[in-house]
């Protein structure tokens, strides 16, 4: 029997909402459709203050959870009318929120979000809090789309990674043969945060469009090697990270120099571009050490695969191991939309009270049944 789920999506970037549209039959799922909508910039400015500490933060994170859960009805609204069906034809929303600060040494991650509303105003049971659980159960409450990685790309006979370039780099290591297993997903670090974060705070943009400005600097060595000289890059799966570790502070010298020598902004572009880049082919040729797999492919997904520069430099230093480098979309997934197609995978498993394996993951102790539900009426 056909099922519908509505997967929503506010990634580390902060710029607006993916919302997809998933029909659910036969254990497979397919995108029916899709919208993409951007915050504001009052909106965007308020969500970015909540992801460091501040005066007056509760004032502000209520309003923040009710802009975002208009935004998300919105978005709602708009994937409806596109794909002509009415809200009870939708068994579900699975909305990841916005996370503002992930802290699993300390036992919580927050994710800004308002179930109650979204499901109110949209008519619409709606599953969200999907990393609570698994950090209760003894988790890092992260990255959770390595379940969703395995159910849309595992292959018998290929030793498959998936890596996501979002905000933050993860890493998913599936198994070949006859019943493939994950066998280690993990966040690698920065992928894009430091980049748009640098853009915006020195050219009052989101992001280097198709790596222009990166591909016109040089890397500086120097700086590069204290960066990759950072504890995490060294340390050993399960973790997780986030922008409350790389975030402007961590880049707080050369946002400076840089503010006062524009000419210097290409350069230290293609240095964050590069971090990015070795930070991912270092874990994943660690990953081809460990395992000694026959035949491997790595599938890129995210707002990152779609960096030309990136793109070109990690092929090119995985051509050495003889790793075929894929985006999603040559295997039918749209990896812009991966994330949000994830979390009506979420809420499919939710509202089946299905339980995920993420210990090789996250760490967690036992399975878990991950969300919260908030209903229509």
């Amino acid at each position: 029997m056909r099922e519908y789920y509505i997967g929503l999506m506010s990634g580390t970037s902060i710029d607006g909402i993916d919302a997809v549209l998933v029909a659910f039959e036969n254990g497979r799922s397919l995108i029916v459709e899709s919208v993409s909508i951007d915050y504001d910039e009052d909106t965007r400015n308020l969500l970015h203050s909540l992801c460091t500490p501040q005066d007056n933060e509760i004032e502000k994170l209520g309003r923040g959870r009710v802009l975002l859960a208009d935004y998300e009805a919105k978005a709602c609204d708009m994937l409806l009318k596109k794909a002509r069906l009415d809200a009870s034809m939708i068994k579900a929303i699975g909305s990841h929120g916005q996370t503002i600060r992930h802290r699993p040494d300390l036992g919580f991650s927050l994710q800004l979000d308002d179930g109650a509303r979204l499901a109110a105003l949209t008519g619409i049971d709606t599953v969200c809090d999907f990393r609570s659980k698994d950090l209760a159960n003894g988790g890092n409450g992260a990255p959770l789309t390595q379940a969703f990685h395995l159910m849309q790309f595992a292959h018998h006979h290929i030793f498959t990674m998936v890596l996501n370039l979002g905000g933050i780099s993860n890493l998913t290591l599936i198994s070949d043969g006859k019943t493939p297993k994950i066998l280690s997903a993990y966040d690698t670090g920065p992928a894009n945060t430091l980049m748009d974060t640098a853009m915006r705070l020195l050219k009052n943009e989101p992001y280097d469009k198709d790596a222009k400005i990166a591909s016109s600097g040089v890397v500086l060595e120097e700086i590069l090697s204290r960066y990759l000289a950072h504890p995490y890059f060294v340390r050993k799966p399960p973790k997780s990270t986030g922008r409350e570790l790389f975030n402007a502070d961590f880049i707080k010298d050369e946002l400076l120099v840089c503010s006062v020598k524009n000419e210097l902004i290409p350069d230290f572009m293609a240095t964050l571009a590069e971090l990015t880049v070795l930070v991912n082919v270092n874990a994943i040729r660690a990953a081809l050490y460990e395992y000694k797999p026959l035949q491997s492919r790595l599938i890129l997904c995210g707002g990152g695969a779609y960096n030309p520069l990136i793109l070109k430099k990690i092929t090119e230093h995985l051509q050495k191991n003889e790793v075929s480098v894929m985006r999603a979309e040559e295997l039918g997934v749209n990896s812009k939309l991966i994330e949000a197609h994830a979390f009506a995978y979420f809420a499919y498993k939710f509202m089946h009270r299905e339980p995920l394996y993420l210990e090789e993951s996250t760490g967690a102790k036992k399975p878990s049944v991950l969300g919260c539900l908030y209903l229509k009426n």
